[in-house]
């Protein structure tokens, strides 16, 4: 989710405000969610938002939390990649060559010598800069 700026946050509450309180109801906000196929009920963003309705003000505060959140859990999916990725990276130069592909691949029981994988094909998949190694960024693209 992108950050948004004050005034398209205000346009979407405006938006929300269907019948034009100045409050958004959990209903209203529901209306959001459903257009976004995002499922949640009534109880769950009462739950969520601590209120009965919130004003704008409040509205705002609510995002902040939503994206807050949302940004720590892509610090932790990042800090988790990295970890995956020092599991391959087995002599820590940053970089995760051939050898070191195929040795992780066969410890976590994922490399077959008789398949027809071939790791260097692997790496020369996701290898941007062409050197041969894949490092950190790499890795994150071939994991997605």
């Amino acid at each position: 989710m992108s950050t948004l700026s004050y005034n398209d946050l205000y346009r979407l509450f405006k938006t929300l405000d269907q019948n034009g309180d100045g409050l958004i109801s959990p209903h209203e906000l529901q209306w959001l969610l459903d257009t976004m196929k995002v499922s949640s009920g009534i109880d769950e963003l009462e739950c969520l938002t601590e209120k009965s309705s919130l004003s704008f003000p409040e509205f705002l505060e609510f995002y902040d939390t939503i994206t807050k959140q949302e940004k720590e859990g892509e610090n932790e999916s990042e800090n988790d990649l990295f970890k995956a990725f020092e599991v391959f990276d087995k002599n820590r130069d940053g970089f995760i060559s051939d050898e070191e592909l195929e040795e992780a691949l066969s410890r976590l029981g994922l490399w077959d010598e008789t398949g027809h994988m071939d790791v260097k094909s692997m790496i020369k998949a996701y290898d941007d800069n062409c050197d041969g190694f894949l490092d950190f960024q790499e890795f994150k693209k071939m994991m997605a």
